[in-house]
């Protein structure tokens, strides 16, 4: 079972979209924003399923458009070359108006060895047209975890 509680990861306040200055008091990312995350899993037996969940403030999407897209990406080296790595998409989800300010992504992470090295990608909806680009902020980054079975860090560690 999921717990209520959240390990905070990252928080903050970046500025998302096309007009910088638009939020004086956050750091203008521009179109999209990458947070790099390590995840633990300190209970072999837990589940290997967890919620990362993104706060938001401002978000505004337009009917007829899918929204700002989120994609949970994981960072693999490969067995021959450690000096390499590949990713590979895990989830994808849109972020809209509707989810009034906080964004559950469930990421499944059978077949990920543990540390998962993860990034978490914000992109602005560009099927929007130029100059209607939404503008936000993205505020936090959390994990919850069945039983607590992942702890995780902003950065990528060994």
């Amino acid at each position: 079972m999921f717990s209520q509680n959240s390990e905070l990861i990252w928080q903050g306040r970046s500025h998302v979209g096309d007009e910088p200055g638009v939020y004086g008091d956050a750091s203008y990312a521009g179109l999209s924003l990458e947070l790099p995350v390590t995840l633990r899993k300190i209970d072999a037996a837990g589940d290997d399923s967890v919620v990362l969940v993104l706060r938001t403030e401002s978000v505004q999407t337009f009917a007829g458009y899918p929204g700002h897209l989120v994609t949970v990406i994981a960072h693999q080296t490969s067995a021959g070359d450690p000096t390499h790595s590949t990713e590979t998409e895990l989830t994808a989800v849109r972020l809209t108006t509707a989810d009034g300010g906080s964004k559950d992504v469930a990421v499944d992470l059978d077949g990920i060895a543990s540390p998962a090295h993860l990034s978490v990608r914000v992109r602005v909806d560009t099927e929007v047209p130029p100059g209607l680009y939404d503008d936000f902020v993205v505020l936090g980054l959390s994990l919850r975890s069945a039983d607590h079975a992942y702890v995780a860090e902003l950065g990528f560690s060994a």
